[in-house]
């Protein structure tokens, strides 16, 4: 008759306990790296302001955005009330904006339409068949708040065809408030700015007839620096003729009558 000892029982005990904490030891492991695996896919999905994915319903693109709340993001109709066109006439021109081609740009244009920036702001650079532009808010004290606040540059998704509206840039990440409407009727438009780096961020969808009335006159006349230092007041007395925003404001393009 074989004896079991104490010290036999409490060995085999060992041995059964070893295995099982291994093999808890490996369910872990295996646990933790899958919760690591879908962390990282997480990331890539939702970290900082990049955009995920695409949602088409009803034929319109919805981007939804890596933002804080997980808001979706779409374009908005901005309504543009000038005056002072060729002939001393007033229009309107509604530009629809695209997260989907600039979502960085589209964003800072939104900010300066909430924040009421562009009320009284001049078209003074106004080239024919190339651009107007405008964006120097006539108060320096308000353009002041923006000019140290550049935003980055988005890729060129889309190319500067006539009726695109595209941020001005002085280089590499350096877009504020400028901006101009692509005007230029050749056939490919305004595309040799793509390779330099200029991304439309919006287009024109209701008044360009309106874009060709703005007055052009003066050329490229005016200075910026001046109108940076002095706004409106310099504009005024020195380019009383220059076309200007009388209102811009958010507008349901859809329920328009044009």
């Amino acid at each position: 008759m074989t004896k079991i000892s104490k010290n036999s029982i409490m060995g085999n005990d060992r041995k059964s306990f070893g295995l099982v904490f291994i093999a808890c030891s490996v369910i872990a492991v295996l646990v933790l790296l899958s919760s690591v695996n879908n962390s990282n896919a997480h990331t890539l999905r939702s970290s900082g302001s990049a955009i995920n994915e695409d949602v088409v319903k009803g034929g319109a693109i919805k981007r939804e955005l890596g933002a804080k709340d997980g808001t979706i993001s779409e374009g908005r109709s901005i309504s543009f009330e000038i005056a002072n066109l060729k002939g001393g006439k007033t229009g309107t021109v509604v530009i629809k904006t695209h997260p989907e081609w600039a979502p960085i740009g589209v964003e800072r244009f939104d900010e300066l339409v909430d924040s009421g920036f562009w009320t009284d702001c001049r078209f003074f650079r106004v080239v024919s068949n190339f651009m107007d532009q405008f964006g120097i808010n006539g108060d320096p004290k308000v353009q002041a708040k923006w000019r140290d606040k550049p935003i980055k540059d988005d890729k060129v998704l889309t190319t500067n065809a006539r009726g695109t509206v595209t941020f001005a840039t002085s280089g590499p990440n350096t877009r504020t408030t400028q901006i101009f409407i692509n005007t230029s009727s050749k056939p490919d438009g305004n595309k040799f700015l793509d390779s330099q780096g200029f991304s439309p961020f919006g287009e024109v969808v209701s008044g360009m007839d309106i874009v060709d009335e703005i007055y052009s006159g003066y050329g490229e006349s005016p200075k910026q620096g001046q109108i940076q230092m002095k706004g409106n007041v310099y504009l005024k007395k020195s380019f009383p003729e220059l076309s200007y925003i009388v209102k811009a404001e958010p507008v349901d393009f859809e329920s328009l009558k044009i």
